[in-house]
């Protein structure tokens, strides 16, 4: 008899403590005796224990009781040929609008699966997901009542593939469940259409799904470097209402309340304190996945930055950022920034990059050019020309090629540096890694450029600064769900409502994600989503004729073998009652 986990086997070494048990455990009771007992010799005895062991009728039914249970556990079958009933595929739309009608997919569900012994589940979310993969009707339902819609959008066709792909070269049939109000990838149409030409049926049954929803829909954070202020956009998919509104965080609570016109559309700007703010719209709608919004603003302790120059720009700009704390003098050791103008050669600071210092070069001088600088510096150009953005690295959205540059220095990059921006390619802006440390070139003083009176100026050495101190970026804590963020290694996360381990995190509830130290804000932000009011109508479809396949069917004996042991149970219980036992 062959075993679907034959490991489980070894638990038959449990019989062995048991007969022991039964060898030593004494059996005293009341008899009579001659007194000439005593002193028969040489007559040969079987052992009472021996005895006890072959006539204990409690013993046996307790062995059989570990033998069925144990051969239980190892999964007994037997395998002949026959017939096997028609395998059917249910891809099941979890995306946020399906919130309004899932007690309708599911009564279709258990409508379509019932009488089907080999059943597929699919979840259709940003990515397909197999959540069974050929069980039975009990298994199916098991699976399906736990299901709950997610705060993502729903890639049908990618379903539909993985569900083509789970039935094989014997095919069968393939349910989808949706209120195709909207989905990502493919037309299902034309997937549908692609796999009915391979012989396989494919059914779109929709669940329905229409009302009134208001939504949080956009989200935006601009961190300016003294203050984070965000900004959510409040959209009406029903009737002219009033929304009452909630911001709490770690800067307190606040009301207010909006009314919005039907179709129409509100703003709602706030500055949010390091921590977790959550926007709530206290509304009965049809979607609850889009009436609360998350932000996540990381914790940033104070930068040291030691500035050696003069009076300027740079500096100004140093000391409009509400994060850093600036020195004109000290030691170079215990900064996080060391911000020079024109440094001539230093071995101190030679030393300290090498150890994983940061420094920030503000070049003018033509006639000075450390070996710790990513360019080699030769002289002055002295003609204007356009500022080309190379590599943006920390200097994304700042529009580098509409500054006007006058003069730069000539300069040469070095083996190993990244040319951030350049001018008739010769390096403006650029950086390299020396030793631990990192060194950045900037070639744009006050008087060869327009740069410093520009607003992105301070913008630029915000982002610059916290770049060079890894101070955390505000983007990169707040995502959207449906994104897939890669971990590295298997990492226990803190999911909103779970606790789950895995090396690849799929954001699709929104809330909170806490896992290696960081904490990661995700939201819906889908105003294609929040609509239930515009749902497209499609073509039903059929199943093929049914079809039957011989191949070898696998049919499990692990619950006779239980049946056995319940049985046996009882009939040591009612031993242990004959004997006046408990």
């Amino acid at each position: 008899m062959p075993f679907s986990s034959p490991l489980a086997l070894l638990g038959l070494l449990s019989v062995v403590p048991l007969i022991i048990l039964y060898m030593i455990r004494p059996n005293p009771r009341d008899i009579s005796f001659p007194s000439t007992a005593f002193i028969r010799e040489g007559e040969a005895k079987p052992s009472a224990a021996l005895s006890r062991l072959v006539t204990d009728p409690l013993l046996w039914t307790q062995l059989l009781v570990i033998v069925f249970l144990v051969l239980a556990a190892a999964g007994p079958y037997t395998e002949a040929r026959g017939t096997q009933g028609e395998h059917l595929v249910v891809v099941i739309d979890l995306s946020a609008s399906m919130e309004a009608s899932f007690d309708e997919a599911e009564e279709i569900f258990l409508r379509y699966s019932s009488g089907q012994d080999r059943i597929s589940i699919v979840l259709a979310e940003t990515i397909p997901i197999v959540a069974l993969r050929e069980g039975n009707g009990v298994q199916a339902r098991s699976i399906f009542s736990a299901l709950a819609p997610r705060a993502v959008s729903a890639d049908l066709s990618a379903g539909m593939g993985m569900g083509r792909s789970l039935l094989g070269a014997e095919g069968g049939q393939i349910l989808v469940i949706s209120d195709f109000i909207s989905w990502t990838g493919d037309d299902p149409e034309v997937t549908r259409g692609l796999i009915e030409t391979e012989g396989t049926g494919v059914v779109f049954v929709d669940s329905g799904g229409e009302g009134e929803n208001v939504g949080i829909v956009g989200g935006w954070i601009l961190d300016s470097g003294g203050s984070v202020n965000c900004s959510c956009l409040i959209r009406n998919y029903g009737r002219t209402r009033t929304v009452p509104i909630r911001i709490e965080g770690p800067g307190g609570i606040s009301t207010n309340a909006r009314t919005i016109d039907s179709g129409g559309e509100s703003y709602l700007t706030f500055d949010a304190s390091p921590g977790i703010t959550i926007v709530t719209l206290e509304v009965e709608d049809a979607l609850s996945s889009d009436n609360r919004a998350y932000i996540s603003i990381p914790e940033v302790r104070p930068r040291r930055v030691l500035f050696l120059g003069e009076d300027g720009p740079p500096l100004a700009a140093l000391l409009s950022i509400s994060t850093v704390a600036v020195s004109r003098s000290g030691s170079y050791v215990g900064f996080d920034l060391v911000v020079t103008e024109n440094a001539t050669v230093d071995s101190q600071i030679n030393r300290y990059v090498y150890d994983g210092g940061k420094v920030v070069y503000v070049g003018s001088n033509a006639s000075a050019s450390p070996e710790y600088l990513p360019v080699r510096i030769g002289g002055v150009v002295n003609e204007s020309a356009p500022l080309w953005t190379r590599n943006p690295v920390f200097a994304e959205d700042l529009h580098l090629d509409e500054v006007e540059v006058y003069s730069y220095l000539q300069a040469s990059p070095r083996r190993g540096s990244v040319t951030i921006a350049e001018a008739n390619a010769v390096p403006v802006i650029s950086y390299w890694r020396l030793g631990g440390g990192t060194v950045v070139y900037l070639g744009l003083s006050g008087d060869s450029s327009d740069f410093s009176q520009r607003p992105e100026y301070p913008i630029f050495w915000y982002q610059m600064t916290n770049w060079l101190t890894e101070v955390p970026d505000v983007s990169e804590s707040n995502r959207r769900t449906g994104e897939v963020m890669r971990l590295g290694e298997m990492t226990v996360v803190e999911a909103p409502g779970e606790r789950i381990s895995t090396d690849a995190l799929l954001l699709d509830r929104g809330g909170v994600y806490r896992f290696q130290g960081r904490t990661i804000a995700a939201n819906m932000y889908d105003p294609v989503e929040s609509n239930l009011q515009g749902g497209r109508t499609l073509n039903l479809g059929s199943f093929t004729s049914g079809r039957t396949s011989e191949k070898l069917v696998r049919k499990d004996l692990s619950g006779w073998m239980v049946l056995a042991a319940a049985a046996l149970i009882i009939l040591e219980l009612a031993i242990l009652r004959r004997r006046g036992e408990r």
